[in-house]
């Protein structure tokens, strides 16, 4: 009789053949999580990179508009304060003007607020609340005009603050943020731009005064 092939060697081919095939399919299954999970980082990555340019841009858009706003509404209560402080009034003209600036700079907070970092957000007020006051004292024919001049040095200073930290979260280049003495709001301040008064560095009009 010829020699017979023990009926378990089949049986521990057949096994050692499955066992192969389901390392295979385990070691596939890995390496294609792996990669999935590489391409979902990679995505995530891009989807970023997106988010934060468009945060970036939309920041920068916000900005600017307020701080076009903003100074427009000092070239307009330049020549207004001016003109009351040399004891004249603002005829419907430029009180209709100082109104007109003063609603643009109202409806520029609106992005601002919404995009902007808690940090530059805490800065608005002390850049805008001055010259809103400021407008009102100038469309009150009453007002004696005694609190015009600091009403528009603390916005020049609180604008001046806004502005350094606006370009400093957009990544360009921005004035040094120094504390004012006397628990005042902080003030910037650079070679280009110190004088002995730093309310009064900033885009104005050539003074009338």
């Amino acid at each position: 009789m010829g020699s017979q092939v023990p009926v378990w060697i089949p049986i521990v081919v057949a096994l050692l053949g499955l066992a192969g095939v389901i390392l295979t399919q385990v070691l596939s299954g890995r390496r294609e999580t792996r990669r999935m999970t590489e391409e979902a980082a990679r995505e995530e990555r891009r989807w970023q990179r997106e988010r934060e340019a468009r945060t970036h841009e939309t920041r920068a858009e916000a900005y600017a508009r307020l701080m076009g706003a903003l100074e427009a509404f000092d070239g307009v209560l330049f020549q207004a304060r001016a003109l009351r402080e040399a004891g004249k009034q603002l005829d419907e003209h430029q009180l209709a003007e100082v109104r007109e600036v003063r609603s643009e700079a109202q409806h520029a907070l609106g992005p601002v607020v919404l995009h902007a970092p808690e940090a530059v957000r805490q800065l608005v007020s002390a850049a805008t609340l001055p010259r809103m006051r400021l407008a009102a004292m100038l469309l009150d024919p009453d007002d004696e005009g005694t609190r015009m001049r600091p009403a528009w040095d603390a916005g020049q200073r609180g604008y001046r603050v806004m502005r350094a930290r606006m370009r400093a979260d957009l990544g360009f280049d921005a004035e040094p943020v120094e504390e004012l003495s006397g628990g005042q709001p902080t003030v910037v301040s650079s070679s280009s731009e110190s004088t002995s008064d730093p309310a009064d560095t900033t885009s104005l009009p050539p003074s009338t005064l």
